[in-house]
């Protein structure tokens, strides 16, 4: 909108000199000079008036870039629907890319973006080290909205994410009282370049700080969030303590359904207190039986729309709606914090028929695995 303001701006300062040119002096002398200045602020006025129009169709028709570190999860293709949807409720166009864990190739991904002409990027990044990635897309002219993982040290437009630390506490603390606060833990991390998890394990240790006789036999990040190196800690760390755990906090429901089998198997499900996050189908099947002790809920709804509004008020030259202003190495970024819940086996009928989005889940098929 700047961009057509100052265009529009030019046009009348043309039209203005014009009128002055040609109520100058009078006489045959003047009348050249005259006429020829007023064809150059004609046809000023005329490139001017087209430069606007451009500018406003950009606007209008504006296109942002969708880059996703993974599609391994039912979630991620919900904060898909409802980021197009919301752009496209716009007037614009979403362009998205999967990466699959693989950094590679989501810089390569983001490099494709930029030369397709977007407007704006939403980063789902697979590390927290990309600040060349989003410094690359900032030289560009383009805004980077950041979502999910945070991208350390780079200049951001906008930062959207639920409060990791918070939801690490929230996980730590149900574990903490189901176990009575004492005994043997073991920890499964995510990807441990995720702002996610390090967020989450701050909130763990937090918690943890207040607990001496609890002990943590094993704590371990299984990168790409691989729900097979997630399984293989989890045996390994049942069979060196003879089974004697009494908790495995997990940052991620990928991991928690990673591991569900091996307790199955061993006779333990159900008596390991196990905790998750993005409350997936099978996991809240897994929250409903009693495996799952507590599951995080991110409102990607309104995480996901918020998101994709913040990035189409950068391309519209607007103010992005913010929680806080956060440090990021030498920059300042706005972040806007989502809500989140903690789902157990006494509030899962609520959350799944007033807080879950349509088209989530339903009781049904939480009960259907039963």
């Amino acid at each position: 909108m700047k961009k057509l303001t100052a265009l529009l701006l030019t046009v009348s300062m043309v039209v203005s000199l014009t009128a002055c040119s040609s109520g100058g002096t009078s006489g045959t002398t003047a009348a050249s000079p005259a006429g020829e200045a007023g064809t150059q602020a004609t046809e000023a006025a005329s490139q001017a008036t087209e430069a606007a129009k451009e500018a406003s169709g950009k606007e209008e028709g504006f296109t942002i870039g969708i880059a996703f570190a993974n599609e391994n999860g039912a979630r991620w293709h919900y904060d898909e629907k409802f980021m197009v949807e919301t752009i496209e409720a716009a007037g614009g166009k979403a362009l998205v890319q999967w990466a699959n864990y693989d950094q590679t190739k989501q810089e390569n991904q983001v490099d494709n973006l930029i030369t397709q002409g977007i407007d704006a990027l939403i980063l789902i990044a697979v590390s927290s080290n990309m600040s060349a990635t989003v410094e690359k897309v900032k030289e560009e002219g383009i805004p980077v909205v950041c979502y999910d993982n945070f991208v350390e040290n780079a200049p951001l437009d906008a930062y959207l994410d639920r409060d990791n630390v918070e939801a690490g506490r929230i996980q730590m603390k149900a574990a903490m009282e189901a176990i009575g606060g004492k005994g043997k833990i073991a920890i499964i991390h995510g990807e441990p370049t995720s702002s996610v998890v390090l967020g989450m394990k701050k909130g763990y240790d937090e918690v943890l700080a207040s607990y001496p006789d609890v002990e943590v036999v094993l704590e371990q990040y299984c990168e790409g969030y691989s729900a097979e190196k997630a399984l293989k800690y989890a045996e390994n760390a049942l069979s060196a303590n003879n089974d004697d755990i009494q908790a495995i906090v997990c940052t991620a429901d990928v991991l928690t359904l990673g591991i569900l089998p091996a307790l199955e198997s061993a006779g333990l499900a159900g008596q390991v207190f196990l905790t998750g996050m993005d409350c997936e189908v099978a996991a809240m099947q897994a929250v409903n039986k009693g495996y799952i002790g507590v599951d995080i809920w991110t409102e990607i709804d309104v995480c996901a729309s918020e998101a994709a509004k913040a990035a189409i008020a950068l391309v519209k030259g607007g103010e992005v709606d913010y929680d806080e202003m956060i440090d990021n190495g030498d920059y300042k970024v706005p972040k806007k914090y989502v809500p989140i819940v903690g789902v157990t086996k006494d509030n899962i009928e609520e959350w799944a028929t007033q807080i879950a989005p349509e088209g989530w889940i339903t009781m049904e098929q939480i009960e259907g695995g039963q």
